[in-house]
This record gives structure tokens, sequence and C-alpha cells, in this order.
């Protein structure tokens, strides 16, 4: 039995014609040296223009870390001291779970606290400025809100605003939640938190992230604060109001001594009301060391909820910005171009010996 060799049947590629391949392949690019050169050189100039005649977008970061929440272990013994003295520590101290890192990160995206930055002044290359008409102009949305009777100068009145004020201000909210605003964990477990701003204004940028930044914590101290705040201010009003009778009782002690120098020991009830004056004494001087300590108490606790978040970097100027340095820009316009070049030549190439061997193309 004998087998025919199909003249049809490709014959298995041997390193001597793969060797001969690369070398034509070389050959052919070298033939084309001057269009791959062209072709680079204007990779490379359309990489340098695009990277610096498009404007910069600057990056504003801060970093912080939270706090853990300790609760009624707070302070060994100081929690049990307080204890002992009839104050609900657990009450003063709030509860441990409003503030975690999850719901802190929804904190600063919150309508009201983004409503708030946007509507603070601060300070930008030495000028007082309303963020949100440097955002506006920024974005060159002042004319689009002209149109629709809405002003910049309006927000820095004061008033409340108006529903065409309101809705303008959600929009620019919306889109800072968007586009500009980087709220993030560097890891799963960390509690360590990176919020971000950014944007082609150098001075918004770094202005809308300090005050945001600014304003979350005070709300956060706030309303960390809020019962331990309520508790020592109540205990403050008691302690003046038993230190007012206790001055008062101690007053009325001395006046009853005085008109009593030398009393006759047997008259009894002439020494009665200097009797019920002392009782008085004695009542309100043991009341107030007991208010008075626990208002102590009760001030370390309140210093114990701050502070609440710690920075650990902050935006500081000039800002980082996603311009490539030249070198870089250069090194990717070379190879970006250099590597097109040798693609397109190649595919070419093999389009070119695809079609001239295809026997449907031959003319007998």
């Amino acid at each position: 039995m004998s087998f025919t060799n199909d003249p049809h049947t490709p014959s298995p590629l041997s390193l001597q014609q793969v060797l001969k391949g690369l070398v034509a392949w070389y050959r052919h690019l070298w033939s084309q040296r001057k269009k791959i050169a062209l072709g680079t050189l204007l990779v490379l100039l359309l990489t340098l223009s695009y990277n610096y005649l498009k404007s910069p977008v600057y990056a504003a970061t801060t970093t912080f870390v939270l706090e853990h929440d300790q609760g009624p272990e707070m302070g060994g013994g100081l929690s049990s001291l307080i204890s002992l003295s009839g104050i609900n520590l657990s009450g003063m101290m709030g509860g441990g779970t409003l503030f975690q890192i999850d719901n802190i990160q929804q904190l600063y995206r919150s309508h009201n606290m983004l409503r708030k930055t946007f509507l603070s002044k601060a300070n930008i290359q030495g000028t007082e400025v309303l963020l949100l008409a440097r955002f506006a102009q920024a974005e060159k949305l002042d004319k689009k809100w002209a149109k629709k009777q809405v002003y910049l100068q309006d927000f820095s009145q004061g008033a409340p605003l108006t529903r065409a004020q309101d809705s303008v201000l959600k929009t620019a909210i919306k889109t800072v939640t968007t586009h500009f605003l980087r709220v993030a964990k560097p890891g799963r477990k960390s509690t360590i938190l990176e919020l971000g701003f950014d944007h082609q204004d150098e001075g918004l940028a770094k202005a809308f992230n300090e005050t945001l930044v600014r304003n979350v914590s005070q709300f956060y101290q706030q309303t960390k604060t809020l019962k331990t705040a309520t508790n020592l201010r109540m205990l403050q009003q008691q302690a003046d109001s038993i230190k007012q009778a206790l001055d008062t009782s101690l007053d009325r002690l001395a006046r009853l001594d005085e008109a009593l120098p030398n009393p006759n020991p047997l008259v009894k009830t002439s020494r009665l009301p200097y009797q019920k004056a002392l009782i008085d004494v004695q009542t309100h001087s043991a009341i107030y060391q007991e208010v008075a300590k626990q208002l102590e108490l009760a001030k370390v606790a309140h210093r114990n909820r701050q502070p609440l978040i710690q920075p650990i970097d902050q935006p500081v100027l000039p800002l980082e910005h996603n311009r490539w340095k030249f070198l870089k820009t250069l090194f990717i316009g070379l190879f970006a171009g250099l590597l097109l070049m040798v693609l397109g030549l190649s595919l070419e190439r093999m389009i070119r010996e695809a079609l001239a061997s295809d026997p449907s193309q031959t003319k007998h």
C-alpha cells in the first residue's frame, strides 16, 4: 500500500524556514526604516502635544486615621471610679457604632456636608471666595446658571436659598460626587481613610478638600460629644447652683454667729437658728463635694472623646497632577510610535503575501 503526498497539504515548518522568514521580515522593516522613523517621530510629537497642551488635573488628598471607640472599658480604673460615682458612662460616651469608618465614608459624600462645603468661603491665593462661585467659574456654569436667573453673588448673602438656587446646588453636588470626589480606604481592614478631590483648578482642589474635611470633623466631634457635653453642662449648672446656696448659707451662719457673741448657755432656743444654719452649711457642703467630684469625672470623660479624627497627610502646594514628566513622555512616545509602525508594516506585508499566494488571485 503506497501513500501519495497531497500537493495542497502544507508541510511542517523547519527551523531553516523560520530563520529565513525572520531575516526576510527584518529586511523588509529595514527597507522601510525612513517610514518607520517618520511615523515614530509623528507619534512622539502627538504624545508630547497631548501631554503638554491638555489641562493638568490636580489631586488634593488628605489621609487620616479614626480613633477606635473604647466605650466603658476606657481608662480601666477610671471607668470603675466613674461607675461608683453614679455616672452612667455608657450613656455619656454614646454608641460605638454610629461613626464606624464605613459610615464616615458616606458622611463625606452626604448632601448636607457637600452643601455646607459649597456654601463655605475659603482663602484661595490670598482672596476670600465662595467655593460654589469658584467651582461654577472653573466649570463654566455661571453663565448657564444666569439664564435660570441664578446668580453667584446671591449665594454669599446668607439668605435662605430659593428653589432655583437649591436646584443648581444639587446639580453641582451630584457632579462633584460623580467626577471629582474620592473617598476610599487603602486597605479593607484599615482604619485609615483617604479623601481626595481632583480638579483642573489647583486652588479649588486644595480649598475644597480642606473645607470638606474641616466641616465633617466638626460635625463628627459635635455629634460624638453631644451626650457628654449635655451631661457636663447639666452638672456644671447644678454645681453653680449648689455653690451659690452654700455661699448663702455660709453668709447666714456668719451673721447669726455675730449676732450672738456671748450666748447664754441656759437659753437653748437662742442657739437654734445658728444650729439650723450650721446644718444647712454642712448639707450644702456635702452635696457640693459630690457634685464637684462628678463634674470633674464628667470633664475627663468629655475630654477622652477628642480628638476624633487625626490627620496623617494633608494637601500641600504644589499639588500632584496627572501630566507626565518629559523623560517619561519621550519614552512612551518613542516606544508607542515604534511599536505601531512595526506592527502596521508587518501586518501590511502579511496581507500582501496572503493575497499573492491565494490561488483565486492567480491568472491562468
